[in-house]
């Protein structure tokens, strides 16, 4: 389990590719991890993008350049 800070925001994701989508992200740092939620839909899911635009502390499962979130708060 992995736990991370940072800023909820929307991005192209992907461009040019079978994958592209406008994502929900999660800017930790530097780097910028395409946000999902456990049991969520990958392609729309009304909870994530009610996060945008906050900062969270989130818990889940690093995948790639992804988090599978099992569970946040706001901070």
């Amino acid at each position: 389990m992995t736990e991370v800070v940072g800023e909820v925001f929307r991005k192209l994701y992907a461009p040019g590719s079978k994958s592209e989508r406008v994502a929900v992200m999660l800017k930790v740092g530097d780097e910028e991890l395409l946000l999902r939620r456990a049991g969520g839909n990958p392609f729309q899911d009304d909870i994530l993008e009610g996060l945008v635009g906050k900062q969270i502390r989130a818990r889940g499962q690093r995948i790639d350049v992804g988090l599978i979130m099992e569970s946040w708060e706001e901070v």
